[in-house]
């Protein structure tokens, strides 16, 4: 079992960031970063997951990390309109804050929503994406209950400075520029990347003659690491995010569907930092790894309405302190080790508030609220013959607003002797505790529930990875089935005016089956296919919105003769999704279903030499009129043209 230096790099949300920096070279292979508080191999892993390399994620042609994702097995995502705009990504039919996410190890969702908004994360400087699907609390608690998105940037691959440089422009009015710098040596390395995006957008409206909908994004990340010494590493990052997305009025009781969302000057202005810092020592011999992670974050809003007067203006911050200790319970290293053993511990404080007195209804909401956490962790990762492996894991939350929470979970991945077919299986507990905005409220139409009782998850899955084609094919199919009990949502009085969050009666069911293939079907032509069927009701029993019963996608790669030109493909179908009715007189209490749609974008890029490449392509190819959200027009037909230079 493959036990590198890494091994000491995953833990909680803020490891998977120095998994990357902790190795001689930024090879990550088959390996899951953030499948356990110690990397997993990914034929060892037990658990649902999808890997995409940098140039998996390349070969998308996106700006955004969410047009990265669409598509991908379990992925549901759903976004207000045009770039830019509240990008919500759920996991398994879970909602949007279901989903942690991580970005180099730090976790980046709001304080007040749980929930990361993926509008504002640009694609270029990342390095891979691990999308971990089912319930993951036991080794990240709350936010964890549909699953993890571990993202980690690009750094330094090669002793000496190195970096690189691109410009891009698009038919919509969009200019993006990045640029990184790179060194690495013997004691160390540090990285530095900056990226901005101006676009014009699209009008979200979908009114003739309407306003543009624009955003700006200017986003800085450093990241370093120093080895101390042959024993002790520290390192950390920093990143800071500063965009101004536009947005159109939303009209709840509209008297009709075309007149939910209409034009206006409405903006949303965001700035984000999240960082880190760690220690990593190596004792006994290297029988026993020991990290101590301080992350934290801090999200500042302000927004303004369609007559551009400010509608908004709060703070939220994140701060967590986390410790674990690896050993290898049956070698003299962590690296010959077939069996781990790993203890962690936690502390995390989430606070919230309003900050302009002349725009909130009430003095509680400029009261900073805040929230601790404390956990404890233990995992255990077991080699157990040549073909069975298991990953186990156990969590105790300590909550200062809720009930103390026990989390559980179980993976299992077997190969078969014929040594192309592997069985992989998993059971889990999840808990979700209720946001700070449903907790205390903060809004003149959304009243807080200081009585909300956290959400609770149990599911398992099982799936086959079958091989064929002497290895130039991978095909794998995973069906799962959950149950979500206490589930949160808000029930609307029309006759007050306002909303109030409640835990629902029942149970919510969660099934699908997620399919994901590749195929070298030539040395030039390369296949990729994943295909997502759900079925996620309500208590109730009617269908969960925003969450396509049936998605699929299709990705078709060809490199030309002169091994410098290559032509990518996808074509996206989307059906059966349905979203809440917000025109009176349902006010919400109703669902509708949207109109299925697919959605094929063609680019291709060419390498003039070894370090200058030229990229361009069209989204949404044959203009296909949709919507993700009811009254939120998606953009139509963008064509787009880059060159990028390393160095």
């Amino acid at each position: 079992m493959l036990r590198s230096s890494l091994l000491a790099s995953v833990a909680f949300t803020t490891i998977s960031t120095s998994s990357a920096m902790s190795q001689d070279a930024f090879d990550l292979g088959e390996i899951v970063l953030s499948g356990g508080l110690t990397s997993v191999e990914a034929s060892d892993y037990g658990r649902a997951a999808t890997v995409l390399d940098a140039e998996q994620i390349e070969a998308r042609g996106a700006d955004y990390a969410v047009d990265v994702l669409r598509g991908l097995p379990g992925i549901s995502v759903s976004r207000a309109g045009s770039a830019g705009g509240i990008a919500q990504v759920r996991l398994r039919g879970h909602e949007g804050n279901h989903t942690l996410v991580l970005i180099d190890g730090v976790e980046v969702a709001a304080p007040n929503t749980g929930e990361y908004d993926f509008g504002g994360l640009l694609a270029a400087d990342i390095e891979r994406i691990e999308v971990l699907r089912g319930a993951q609390s036991s080794l990240y608690g709350s936010n964890a209950i549909g699953g993890v998105i571990s993202i980690t940037t690009k750094r330094a691959t090669e002793d000496g400075l190195s970096g690189q440089a691109g410009l891009e422009f698009g038919s919509d009015g969009t200019v993006q520029g990045n640029l990184a710098l790179r060194a690495s040596g013997a004691r160390g390395g540090l990285s530095f990347a900056a990226q901005r995006l101006n676009t014009n957008g699209s009008d979200i409206s979908g009114t003739a003659g309407g306003e543009e909908d624009g955003d700006t994004n200017a986003t800085y990340a450093l990241n370093g690491r120093y080895f101390v010494s042959d024993t002790v590493t520290v390192g950390g990052t920093l990143r800071y995010t500063d965009r101004t997305a536009d947005n159109d009025a939303f009209n709840f009781g509209a008297a009709t569907r075309s007149g939910l969302v209409t034009d206006s000057i409405a903006n949303v202005e965001t700035q984000e930092l999240f960082g880190s810092l760690y220690l990593e020592a190596t004792a006994l011999g290297g029988r026993m790894e020991n990290r101590l992670d301080l992350s934290f974050g801090a999200l500042d809003r302000q927004g303004r309405n369609g007559t551009g007067a400010k509608d908004g203006d709060n703070s939220g911050t994140r701060r967590k302190l986390a410790y674990r200790a690896t050993f290898a319970l049956d070698a003299g290293t962590i690296g010959e080790a077939r069996h781990l053993l790993t203890v962690a511990a936690e502390t995390e404080r989430l606070t919230y508030k309003e900050n302009d007195a002349s725009i909130v209804f009430g003095a509680g909401q400029l009261v900073k609220r805040s929230r601790d956490q404390e956990a404890f962790v233990l995992e255990y990762q077991g080699n157990i013959t040549d073909a069975l492996d298991v990953q186990a894991s156990l969590r105790h939350d300590f909550n200062d607003a809720f009930e103390n929470a026990t989390t559980y979970a179980l993976g299992l991945s077997y190969r078969l002797p014929n040594d192309t077919t592997r069985l992989h299986a998993s059971y889990g507990t999840g808990v979700q505790n209720p946001t700070l905005i449903e907790q205390f409220g903060f809004f003149s139409d959304f009243v807080g529930n200081p009585n909300l009782s956290p959400e609770r998850s149990k599911g398992w899955d099982i799936g086959v990875e079958q091989s064929f084609w002497g290895g130039r094919g991978l095909f794998d199919l995973t069906y799962f089935k959950e149950e979500l009990t206490d589930e949160i949502t808000s029930v609307f009085d029309p006759v007050a005016g306002v909303s109030t969050p409640v835990n629902q009666t029942g149970k919510s069911d969660r099934q699908g089956v997620e399919i994901a293939a590749e195929l070298a079907a030539t040395d030039r032509l390369d296949l990729r296919f994943s295909y997502t069927w759900l079925d996620a009701s309500d208590p109730d029993g009617s269908i969960e919105v925003r969450r396509p019963k049936q998605e699929a996608l299709l990705q078709l790669g060809y490199r030309m003769a002169n091994d410098r030109t290559r032509l990518n493909l996808d074509v996206r179908h989307v059906a059966g999704l349905y979203d809440m009715d917000f025109t009176a007189p349902a006010f919400g209490g109703s669902k509708i279903r949207l109109d299925d749609y697919t959605v094929v974008n063609a680019g291709f890029s060419h390498d003039i030499t070894d370090g200058v490449r030229l990229s361009g392509g069209a989204r949404n190819l044959f203009n296909q009129s949709y919507q993700e959200q009811d009254g939120y027009t998606a953009p139509g037909r963008v064509a787009f043209f880059g060159v990028a230079s390393r160095f």
